[in-house]
This record gives structure tokens, C-alpha cells and sequence, in this order.
């Protein structure tokens, strides 16, 4: 267990203290979206509140907005105070295998990587492209459009379904070509045998060197 200096303290907690700053400011501008989002859609309603309910609705996105930047800051300052070296080796050596790839293979491990917000947007866009095209249809009612729609998204939803998992075999077969990561523990010794072998070589050197007269 590390015992923490006065001095990494107190950069800690100044740190910690800026990033609850910056989640306070976003907070702040949150509630002051919804309060004013309330306002206008509901304005007899928002009359009708007392003060202490208004400045609660104001304040919870504060609070937990700031909590979160906060508990989110201690977290990035561990890694980067007591761990930096460690990732910045893993980041390298994701690095280095990724520029052992293809073109091809780049291509499909970068769409594996962010598969699941281009499935969403994808999704999405199919849901409002399906209702546009549907929608245009003059002698059908609403209700089969919403049907005929739905049809459609579940087709494109299916298609959408296979296509991930196709691409996360395909990256699963470019992974298993590359040689496997050296696990955490085993980089760690290596590191203390590594140190121990310089330690161990300053102090031979150290004492073969001539004493003076």
C-alpha cells in the first residue's frame, strides 16, 4: 500500500476540486435549460410551484453532474499519476499491432471498435427513412403506415443484428493472427526483474571503480 505525500494530497484535492468546477458549470447549464424548457412549454404549471421545488429542479443536475466530473476526475488523476508509464506501454503496444494490420483489416477493426454507436445511429436513421417512405404513400391510413414501417425496421434491425456479428468474428480471426498481449502480472515482474538487474549492475560497476589515494 503507497502512503501518499502532504504534497500528492493536495494535488489531488485541487485537482478533484476543478473537475467538480467544470461538472458544477455544466450542471448549472442543464438546469437552466430545463427550467427554461419548462417555462415555456408549461408556463401556468411552473407558476404554480413553490421556490424550494424550483430551486430543486435547478439544482439536482448540479449536484449530480458535479459529483460525477468529480468522482471521474479522481479516477483519471490515479491513472495518470501511478499508472501513467503502465498505459502509456499498452498504448503503444495496441499501437504497434494496429499498424501491423491491413487496410482492410484497420477498416474492420475500427467499425468493430465503434460498432455499437453506428448500430444505434444506423437504427435510427432507418426508423426515420422507413416512416419517410411509407409516409408518402396517399391511400393509406395512418395506422397501417406505422405497420408497414415497423415491418421494414425489423427487416433492416435483422440485417443491422447479423452484420455485427459478422463483424465481430472477422475481428475476432484478425486478433488471434496477432501475437497475444503479454498479461499484466508477467509485465510487472519483468519490469522489477529489469530494475533489479540495473540496481544490481550500478553496484558492481560502483564498486570496481578505484578508490582514490
Amino acid at each position: 500500500m503507497k502512503i501518499l505525500t502532504k504534497e500528492e494530497v493536495e494535488e489531488h484535492k485541487n485537482h478533484v476540486l476543478k473537475e467538480n468546477l467544470k461538472g458544477l458549470a455544466v450542471g448549472a447549464g442543464v438546469g437552466g435549460l430545463m427550467i427554461a424548457g419548462i417555462r415555456k412549454k408549461w408556463p401556468a404549471q411552473w407558476k404554480s410551484l413553490n421556490t424550494s421545488f424550483k430551486a430543486a429542479i435547478f439544482a439536482m443536475p448540479c449536484i449530480t453532474i458535479a459529483a460525477f466530473y468529480a468522482d471521474d476526475g479522481s479516477l483519471e488523476f490515479d491513472k495518470e499519476k501511478y499508472q501513467g508509464d503502465y498505459l502509456k506501454k499498452v498504448k503503444e503496444a495496441k499501437e504497434e499491432r494496429y499498424n501491423g494490420l491491413t487496410s482492410t483489416e484497420k477498416l474492420i477493426h475500427q467499425v468493430n471498435e465503434y460498432k455499437y454507436p453506428l448500430i444505434i445511429g444506423a437504427w435510427g436513421a432507418s426508423l426515420f427513412g422507413c416512416w419517410k417512405l411509407v409516409d408518402r404513400d396517399r391511400y393509406m391510413s395512418k395506422a397501417q403506415k406505422i405497420v408497414q414501417a415497423r415491418v421494414y425496421a425489423q427487416a433492416i434491425s435483422v440485417v443491422l443484428l447479423l452484420g455485427t456479428i459478422l463483424l465481430s468474428y472477422r475481428d475476432n480471426e484478425i486478433k488471434k493472427k496477432q501475437p497475444a498481449p503479454i498479461p499484466e502480472w508477467k509485465q510487472i515482474l519483468q519490469e522489477q526483474e529489469e530494475k533489479k538487474k540495473q540496481a544490481a549492475a550500478a553496484a558492481a560497476a560502483s564498486q570496481q571503480q578505484p578508490t582514490q589515494p
